[in-house]
């Protein structure tokens, strides 16, 4: 396997015709590479991928973490969702044994059961064989790159509140430097026993009677039977229609379907197109950036459905979409407000923006694939999820799992009310675009911003940009509620301008600000059959085909 470096920054566009790869470091994608072109499908390349992403990325995911995997199976010509996040064991009340993650709590992992069943239902190849690469570079050890050890410098104090998190993480009392080789043998022992033992040695086996160990040492009550209990859910994918295209999501209880449908059944009301791209209209970039926040405040109807009702018919219908489309309409302001807010906020302050408001950097991994077959998969691993948060169990790292509803992800339906068996919920949006009945685009973003994915689909379904273009144009957040707008620094001074007029105040957040995600794209065209993928220039991530 090489030794990649990887850098933020542009990246290539890359073509092929039998298959296309997209993650966020290009290790992954090049075992990716290497497993479809052995012969393995999309869904043999996803589990290796994933085993692997956590040996090069330890600071985005965590093979104690979970699995969320989107598939559409050409054979049958249908989508699937499976869901194998974490759980609130049954019988315990939330273990919160972190004190510099207050909100997380201990979780019975889903990314071992969540990658069996992946590879059970649609793989073609054996877990012996796509395990190796991870053992293999666990065995070698990885460089650390620049962004890596500044985003384990940020999050030093949680990751090393244990005594196993500060021997793995500063083996010498300090951080591994970068450019230097970090080597993880306690990571390789344990993966070689899971790659000869399979599975179960992280539900039944060794590594889950060692998590067991640890949590009833720490006062977790949790048994071998509740990781035993564990099974990854099986859910048909949620889907809207914008414009000419099918738009195919993940369902609840996770939201990305949901809240890509209402933003852009909302602004389907809207002659977008007519009133110009939000990069040179500020009645454009005020209007989506409303309509983000305006589904970001129904995350309190989103849930798991085992213990609420959803209403999701509700959410994606068209007469919901006018109403609030016409509340939106009748609530613009009747005067130019950029007087009043030079006046309030200072000249200054205006010129040079207001301060980004420190968001919490966010972690997760996206794979994007597409075999030779015509299978395509979109899917998310990621470290916020199971195990002991900021505990290293024998080369493993825990994260845990936020179980309040206050920011993007969370389970219980309010503050104080959790429900052990449910699965949390992520702010994840991984999505596949068809038309005629077949997938042309698939696309995700990890890192708690599940806003980036419509903001991508707008700029390729509704304003007709290349894939490429979508993805490199600049992000922005949800309106804030103090009518506040966090967008990268590539807006033209016109539309600050004009944003001055409609009350809102820009705050800059970088000219690429890597907290807006890491989009992994890989699309067919519809007229040459061409494979294409893309990997986002926020963060460190590769394409690559054959």
């Amino acid at each position: 396997m090489g030794d990649s470096v990887p850098r933020q920054g542009a990246k290539p566009v890359v073509h092929g015709r039998r298959a296309m790869v997209s993650s966020s470091h290009p290790a992954v994608t090049e075992v990716m590479v290497d497993v479809l072109r052995d012969g393995g499908n999309a869904v043999d390349a996803a589990v290796a991928g994933s085993l692997v992403q956590p040996v090069y990325e330890p600071h985005m995911t965590n093979h104690a973490g979970t699995v969320a995997f989107l598939y559409w199976g050409a054979g049958e010509g249908r989508g699937y969702f499976m869901d194998a996040c974490a759980e609130l064991p049954g019988g315990l009340r939330p273990f919160h044994p972190n004190s510099h993650a207050a909100a997380s709590a201990a979780c019975i992992p889903g990314f071992m059961p969540g990658l069996a069943a992946m590879l059970e239902r649609f793989g073609s190849k054996t877990w012996r064989e796509l395990a190796e690469p991870a053992v293999r570079a666990a065995r070698e050890g990885i460089t650390i790159t620049p962004w890596q050890y500044g985003y384990f410098h940020a999050s030093l104090a949680y990751r090393t509140y244990f005594p196993s998190g500060r021997a793995f993480f500063t083996p010498d009392g300090f951080l591994v430097p970068a450019g230097e080789r970090w080597s993880e043998p306690g990571l390789a022992r344990t993966l070689e026993k899971l790659r000869d033992e399979g599975p179960e040695y992280f539900s039944t086996g060794g590594w889950a009677k060692r998590l067991v160990e640890e949590g009833e040492r720490l006062g977790w009550g949790i048994t071998l039977e509740h990781l035993a209990t564990y099974e990854p859910a099986w859910y048909d994918p949620l889907s809207f229609n914008y414009r000419d295209d099918e738009v195919m999501g993940m369902p609840p209880p996770q939201r990305g379907a949901l809240y890509a449908g209402l933003i852009m059944g909302v602004l389907e009301e809207f002659d977008l197109r007519g009133m110009g791209h939000y990069t040179e209209s500020a009645e454009s970039l005020a209007l989506i950036a409303w309509a983000m926040a305006r589904a970001h405040a129904e995350k309190g109807l989103m849930h798991d459905p085992k213990f609420y009702e959803v209403p999701v018919d509700v959410l994606l219908s068209k007469e919901y979409h006018k109403m609030i489309a016409e509340s939106y309409k009748r609530s613009r302001p009747r005067i130019d407000l950029s007087p009043w807010m030079r006046l309030n906020l200072g000249e200054a302050a205006l010129h040079a923006g207001l301060p980004a408001s420190g968001r919490s950097p966010h972690d997760s991994c996206e794979l994007s694939i597409v075999d030779g077959e015509g299978n395509w998969v979109e899917m998310m691993n990621t470290g916020n999820g199971g195990g002991i948060p900021g505990m290293v169990i024998d080369g493993v790292v825990c994260g845990g799992t936020s179980i309040t509803t206050s920011g993007v992800t969370g389970t219980g339906r309010f503050e104080t009310v959790v429900e052990p068996g449910a699965r949390t919920r992520h702010a994840i949006a991984s999505t596949f675009v068809l038309r005629d009945g077949e997938p042309w685009l698939a696309v995700g973003s990890p890192g708690d911003c599940i806003f980036t994915v419509p903001i991508t689909l707008l700029n390729v379904l509704e304003y007709g940009m290349e894939p490429h273009a979508a993805v490199d144009a600049p992000r922005f957040w949800p309106l804030g509620e103090d009518g506040s707008l966090e967008v990268e620094a590539r807006i033209p001074e016109r539309v600050v301008e004009g944003l001055l007029r409609l009350g809102i105040a820009v705050r800059p957040a970088g000219t690429y600000d890597w907290r807006m995600g890491s989009m992994q794209l890989v699309w067919r065209d519809k007229e040459t059959g061409e494979l294409g993928g893309v990997a986002d220039p926020r963060r460190l991530g590769a394409a690559s085909g054959l």
